[in-house]
């Protein structure tokens, strides 16, 4: 390859290397939940959930996740609101179970 066209295509592989969106950091495991539909019950899982980004469990007109657990390696911060927004309401250690009684809608991962 001639030197004027090496120069040209490093920098462009220099650019498209820049462009690349970097990744993102995630929790590794699992955090479960259970919830009531109308009636019906499920478990439902997150799997190696991404840090720093709030994860709506529910809508907000429907009833509030209950049994929550956090398998993670992350701490998790849940809230009664569906979207993040308001003061956190309890938070888990990795491994940590919330205690009875507990009621969310959203939680967030962080490290």
């Amino acid at each position: 390859m001639r030197m004027r066209a090496l120069i040209p295509a490093a920098l462009g592989a220099l650019g498209m290397l820049l462009s690349l969106p970097g990744s993102a950091g995630a929790a590794i495991g699992s955090f479960t939940y259970s919830l009531n539909q109308d009636g019906v019950f499920t478990r439902q899982v997150l799997h190696n959930p991404v840090d720093d980004v709030c994860q709506h469990l529910v809508a907000p007109w429907e009833p509030a996740a209950y049994q929550v657990n956090n398998w993670t390696d992350a701490t998790a911060v849940v809230f009664r609101d569906a979207d993040c927004s308001w003061d956190s309401y309890y938070v888990l250690e990795p491994g940590e179970k919330a205690p009875a009684g507990v009621l969310v809608r959203s939680v967030l991962f962080w490290r």
